[in-house]
């Protein structure tokens, strides 16, 4: 008997429309095997998000995830002012507090996907904090004056040195994320930060971008792929500040980093709709005489450009 429903399950869930991945999921999973109709039911009709994270005590981080990525702003949706406050703080904790990597990216996605103009600031402490590491591990320990810290170690059965920690200082082991996943969070950070638009975060992409002078040093910006990230994110950003930073990378890496060339000329054709050549000369003359950001391409008009683009290279 249950197994003929759980084939009659299958056979309706495999007749849903997209969502395929999502479906699999369902079916696969151990909630299904325990309530097999509630399950799929869920894929065809999923819970609100808003009340997903919203819900008390904490629901599954596999739930809240997926409640992320299908997240509407409420401001924009017929939701409350409360909603939409309720809604930033559970985004703005998860972002920079969370220890789950999986709701990070989660929280970081969705806060590119809104308006409000809290999100730039959020999605900012979130770079910042991609580390993982809780305030007090963040900060170094502190040293006394006057001790000293051994090089040789214990030896011949003397005591050991001491170490110059403060008394009661335990030492600890590695702390935080790994570096690769330090990398990619801080990756999406600087996707969804293009993505609100804003002309402080066109600023903070500059600067890990390097196109705002040696004086400006952000952690992680020595690393080629947040390098690329931040221009992926200026690529997005339709602000003057993003284009006049996108034409000095290619300034910068013209004949000498290819992909970084590639991708900020890309960027300056998408943001301008000029389909100047790649010469930084010409599109320095650009930013001297005023930008104007072009109207917003249609996803079509996206692909067929891109499309065009590549091909020509």
């Amino acid at each position: 008997m249950y197994r003929a429903l759980t084939i009659a399950v299958i056979a309706a869930a495999s007749l849903l429309p997209t969502g395929c991945a999502n479906t699999w999921d369902a079916v696969t999973s151990r909630k299904f095997r325990d309530a097999p109709l509630k399950t799929v039911g869920k894929v065809i009709a999923p819970e609100d998000p808003v009340m997903v994270l919203r819900a008390g005590p904490d629901r599954s981080g596999d739930e809240r995830a997926k409640a992320m990525y299908r997240l509407k702003e409420p401001a924009r949706n017929n939701g409350t002012r409360e909603d939409q406050d309720q809604v930033i703080d559970i985004l703005a904790r998860t972002a920079t507090s969370e220890s789950s990597v999986v709701l990070r990216f989660a929280a970081i996605e969705a806060l590119g996907r809104f308006e409000d103009p809290r999100t730039t600031a959020i999605l900012l402490s979130a770079y910042q904090t991609s580390d993982g590491l809780t305030a007090a591990e963040r900060a170094p320990p502190k040293v006394t004056e006057k001790s000293s810290v051994p090089i040789g170690g214990t030896s011949a059965g003397r005591p050991m040195t001491r170490t110059g920690l403060e008394p009661g200082a335990a030492l600890k082991g590695p702390a935080g994320y790994a570096p690769d996943t330090v990398t990619a969070l801080r990756c999406r950070c600087l996707e969804s930060l293009g993505r609100t638009h804003r002309a402080e975060a066109a600023r903070f992409l500059s600067a890990v971008a390097g196109a705002s002078g040696p004086d400006t040093v952000v952690p992680g910006s020595d690393d080629p792929e947040v390098q690329q990230a931040a221009v992926r994110g200026l690529s997005n950003c339709r602000q003057p500040e993003a284009v006049a930073a996108l034409a000095e990378v290619l300034k910068q890496h013209a004949g000498k980093d290819i992909v970084l060339a590639r991708q900020s000329h890309a960027g300056l054709v998408k943001l301008t709709g000029k389909r100047l050549p790649p010469d930084p000369e010409k599109w320095n003359e650009v930013v001297q005489a005023g930008v104007v950001i072009a109207p917003e391409p249609s996803w079509i008009e996206n692909a067929i450009q891109n499309a065009t683009f590549w091909e020509k290279k």
